[in-house]
């Protein structure tokens, strides 16, 4: 099985990409969960109440963002092409909400900036990312696929996520953000490249 899995990852042009796009967006991904809170607070976060108690309601209110993209996924995500496009937008969103992050002059556009990467671009492309290898992935090889898609996650929090937290030391967290906006960029523009034309096997 593992053999086969490695086997269809290397043919599968849009399985590589989505690997590769995977790997890219975590790394952007665990840079920002790790300095998005510092970045606010850098910028103006309320002392009182407590920031925690900000931060909370934060997080509260992304998950309900969340809810809703996905949601609007759900609707949306049959048909060919359907994976590329809704992977592709949530990217550019994620690159806007990175930017707002990196470059707002106070906490509420860099609020906004995290509501849009935590709440849409985060949770569509891990649904989405999974939703696209399991239609191009037979049963008897799904579950390895889906594992080498979780060593690609592991493998971006690591190695860009690390390179990420080294340049947020040496330069400040709105050049690490910047960087991030530039791999989730990086990583929209390989799945827009990409046909995603078959649909799920039988």
């Amino acid at each position: 099985i593992f053999r086969r899995g490695i086997a269809l990852a290397r043919s599968d042009r849009e399985i590589l990409l989505v690997f590769a796009a995977t790997v890219l967006v975590n790394g952007a991904s665990d840079a920002f969960e790790r300095l998005y809170a510092k970045r606010l607070v850098e910028l103006g976060l309320p002392q009182a109440p407590d920031p925690i108690v900000w931060l909370t309601a934060l997080g509260l209110v992304t998950l309900v963002l969340a809810a809703i993209a996905l949601r609007a996924v759900e609707a949306r995500i049959d048909g060919t092409g359907a994976a590329r496009r809704l992977y592709a937008a949530a990217c550019a969103v994620g690159v806007l909400g990175l930017a707002l992050v990196a470059i707002a002059p106070g906490v509420r556009i860099a609020t906004a900036g995290v509501l849009l990467v935590g709440g849409i671009a985060w949770s569509v492309t891990r649904c989405v990312g999974v939703i696209w290898v399991n239609r191009r992935v037979t049963s008897d090889v799904r579950a390895t696929a889906h594992s080498f898609l979780a060593q690609a996650e592991y493998a971006g929090e690591i190695a860009l996520g690390l390179g990420l937290g080294v340049l947020a030391q040496a330069s400040g967290i709105g050049v690490a953000m910047a960087g991030a906006a530039v791999m989730v960029a990086g990583a929209g523009v390989l799945v827009a490249r990409s046909r995603d034309d078959r649909l799920t096997p039988s």
